[in-house]
């Protein structure tokens, strides 16, 4: 599957094709590819819309995902 991700800061924008979604792949793609000043990252998904959020450890947005599909 493809996910792109964007963080906030410096409008950093990447895509990457991952085997599976979970919080370990996600944070192991923001902590290489993002420029995050923080590692305590937890990450918020709704499979509905296929979309999720990037929190810091003040709980605060820093970002999103989204899979990118052929629907």
């Amino acid at each position: 599957m493809l996910v792109s991700f964007n963080l906030f800061k410096n409008n950093l924008q990447w895509h990457a094709t991952l085997h599976q979604l979970n919080s370990d792949v996600l944070l192991r793609h923001v902590l290489i590819q993002g420029d995050v000043d923080d590692i305590n990252i937890s990450f918020s998904y709704c499979e509905d819309l296929e979309k999720g959020i990037i929190k810091n450890n003040d709980n605060e947005s820093i970002g999103c995902f989204q899979l990118i599909t052929n629907k």
